[in-house]
């Protein structure tokens, strides 16, 4: 979340920055500030009859003393103990709607972030790799792991329902593959991994900004816990109410987990294949950063990504999202687009933002520096890869005319054969 006095001391800055993201945010910023003045007043009103009731003890201190009747003063007191009960409910319940309030707020745009108000103006930073031109007509991926029996999308829909995979034979072992090999690139290039529980608690969804706002993105089970919509959620929230040292940092984490997403408002998008699914598996890269190198991390996380499909030989381009496509806590964020031939077109397969201190403020997460001050930390995310896309993307790039599928050099040492098929 954003810091309130930076909302107070700087509002028309704060506005000017959340205008960029082409929502109305402004209102939410209003509303904020006119729920703050009433907590501070309420604060106030009752540090004052704290204050009296102190006076009213020390006056009747000296009365006893001086052997004097109290009965009036320690009525007084009665009525002003009375008075703070009631302005202490009045004060919970405003201190709820503060906290709704502020976490509602997105993060706000840095100032290298291209502004633009949806995904027609993201900017294009480089392109890897052309797209393979074949000298046949290519298949879809749903289409040749109906042929190889890679994957059994009826069976799937009988189990669970729409938009969930069931993989099989060396369709299984495939994703079982690129889980290994994105894991091992990883750890190779410093990360620690990981394997984190898929079941979280309210908290830690609140603590990278899932919630309040997203709740319908997300599976939420019968005991109020929710299924992981991420990784990222994990591992950010790793450190949640700890103060780390400045030499600790950074802090690079890596995972492969199932994540589960409701897809609200996808109706109708990617319905074929494995692109958009309710279940699928990502291996995530979290940083926890000093912020004077958390743009830094941000290349490096993000050059990270792109090294894992340019080992595998599959072309991708890097874009710079504006303003208005960025998600609610990021600060800057690249997308890595993947080529798919079914789709003639650049799909996402991994999105690395940098978040600065919006996340670690929302969940205390901080670190003490060489003068013993302590500030929060930095926090950044990058899939390192989505998992079934990445698979989905071998399968159609490296198909052959006779519908069998080469199996990547990268790859050939986890599935021990050289051709899928």
């Amino acid at each position: 979340m954003l810091d309130i006095k930076l909302i107070k001391n700087n509002t028309n800055e704060v506005k000017n920055k959340l205008k960029k993201r082409n929502k109305d945010w402004l209102g939410n910023i209003d509303q904020l500030l006119t729920i703050d003045k009433k907590r501070c007043d309420l604060i106030k009103k009752i540090e004052t009859s704290n204050a009296n009731i102190n006076k009213k003890t020390k006056e009747i201190a000296k009365l006893i003393e001086a052997k004097k009747d109290v009965s009036r003063e320690k009525k007084q007191i009665q009525l002003i103990k009375k008075a703070i009960v009631d302005e202490k409910k009045q004060l919970a319940n405003i201190e709820e709607k503060f906290k709704l309030a502020i976490l509602s707020i997105p993060n706000t745009p840095h100032e290298s972030v291209p502004e633009g108000k949806d995904e027609t103006q993201n900017v294009e930073i480089k392109k890897v790799l052309k797209p393979k031109k074949f000298g046949f007509k290519p298949k879809a991926h749903w289409d040749l792991a109906k042929d190889l029996h890679l994957v059994d999308f009826e069976r799937a829909i009988k189990l669970t329902g729409s938009r969930f995979t069931c993989y099989t034979n060396k369709g299984a072992k495939l994703i079982r593959a690129l889980i290994q090999y994105t894991l091992d690139m990883n750890t190779k290039a410093g990360f620690i991994e990981m394997l984190p529980a898929v079941i979280l608690n309210p908290k830690a969804l609140i603590g990278t900004g899932q919630l309040p706002k997203f709740e319908e993105d997300l599976f939420k089970l019968s005991n109020g816990f929710y299924l992981s919509p991420t990784a990222e959620v994990q591992l950010t929230n790793y450190y949640a109410n700890e103060i780390l040292s400045k030499k600790e940092l950074p802090k690079m984490f890596t995972a492969n987990t199932a994540c589960f997403r409701s897809e609200a408002g996808s109706a109708g998008k990617d319905t074929k294949g494995v692109i958009r699914q309710h279940q699928f598996y990502k291996t995530e890269m979290v940083i926890l950063s000093l912020p004077e190198e958390s743009y830094d991390c941000l290349e490096m996380m993000t050059s990270q990504a792109e090294k894992l499909l340019e080992t595998l030989g599959l072309p991708f381009r890097r874009i710079a999202l504006c303003s208005g496509d960025m998600g609610f806590s990021a600060a800057k964020t690249y997308d890595i687009e993947v080529w798919l031939p079914s789709y003639n077109a650049y799909k996402e397969i991994s999105s690395c933002s940098n978040c600065e201190a919006f996340q670690a403020r929302r969940m205390m997460l901080r670190y003490r520096d060489e003068h013993d001050q302590v500030n929060y930390v930095h926090t950044l995310n990058g899939s390192g890869v989505a998992i079934d896309r990445l698979w989905a993307a071998v399968v159609e790039n490296y198909q052959n005319e006779d519908g069998s599928i080469t199996v990547p050099k990268a790859l050939q040492k986890y599935i021990g054969e050289s051709v899928i098929k």
